[in-house]
Formats: structure tokens, C-alpha cells, sequence
């Protein structure tokens, strides 16, 4: 059940201010592993993202998966189009699923929704970046590199075929 406050953003016009504001109230509190407000990475996905409907995904694409009790329905009800709530249950990790994180990718690459790939592309590019990377201990930093960076490859190659 969405509260009152969530709902009123279904008041924002704008799309993608709806988004900003509503990934800025739902992710007020966290940070990411550096200690990084965590809104900072949602909206350095979005900003490498060239479409509107990719730049809104960008936005909310950890909200299903990071946020207890917030569901693909509740971004559709908050007025978001069946094809940016799309983008974000396909990018959106099972956690019923027992996979790998290399299968997981292969599951987004194999639905063959383009914009979907670039969500996830630029997701792990952030990762990925710098400056992100340079805020982390040397072993944490290690274990990112070595997670993303195969993944990446695919995702681009994926990207290159369709």
C-alpha cells in the first residue's frame, strides 16, 4: 500500500521529475557501499541514458528491488507507462531466484529489449566508473571490477546485435 505522500507524486506532470522525486523520497536514507547518498548512483544512470522513457528507467531501477514492499504495480499505479515499468521489471533481480549474477544477465540480454539492456548497461557502468570505484577499500573495489566487468562486455556485445 503506497502512503499518501508517495501517491501525491502521481501528481508531478513531468515524468521525469515524478521519478527524481520519488527516487529522492524513497532513497533519502540510503547510501550506497562507499557511503555515497545512493540517489547519486541512480541519477548517474540515468544521466547516461539517452531517451526519455530510458532516463525514467535509469531512475527507478533499483526501487522494486531495493525498496521492501514496493512493487512493478505500484509504479504503474503512480502513472509510469507499461513500457518504462517494462524496462525496470525486466532489470530487476528475482530474489526467489537462486542465480548467478552471469545468469541473471543472460536473462536480460535474452529478452532482447533493447532499452532494457541499455538500463542495465549503464547500471554497471556506473559501477564501474572511477569515481565510484576510487572510494572503496582495495578488496571491495577488486570484487566489483571482477563482478561487472565480463558483464559489461556482454551487455555491450548484446547491445552491438540488435
Amino acid at each position: 500500500m503506497l502512503s499518501k505522500e508517495v501517491l501525491d507524486f502521481k501528481n508531478i506532470e513531468d515524468h521525469y521529475s515524478r521519478a527524481l522525486q520519488l527516487v529522492s523520497y524513497l532513497f533519502r536514507d540510503k547510501t550506497d557501499k562507499a557511503g555515497v547518498p545512493y540517489i547519486d548512483h541512480l541519477t548517474a544512470v540515468s544521466n547516461f541514458l539517452d531517451s526519455t522513457d530510458t532516463k525514467i528507467a535509469g531512475l527507478l531501477h533499483d526501487v522494486v528491488e531495493d525498496i521492501a514492499g514496493f512493487t512493478l504495480e505500484d509504479l504503474a499505479r503512480l502513472g509510469f507507462s507499461d513500457h518504462i515499468v517494462e524496462i525496470v521489471r525486466i532489470v530487476t533481480k528475482d530474489k526467489t531466484k537462486k542465480q548467478s549474477y552471469h545468469d541473471w544477465i543472460t536473462d536480460i540480454i535474452e529478452t532482447g529489449n533493447v532499452d532494457a539492456l541499455k538500463v542495465k548497461y549503464a547500471d554497471i557502468m556506473d559501477h564501474l566508473s572511477l569515481e565510484r570505484l576510487d572510494k572503496l577499500d582495495r578488496v571491495k573495489r577488486s570484487y566489483f571490477i571482477n563482478k561487472y566487468k565480463d558483464e559489461a562486455t556482454r551487455l555491450e556485445k548484446a547491445l552491438m546485435n540488435v
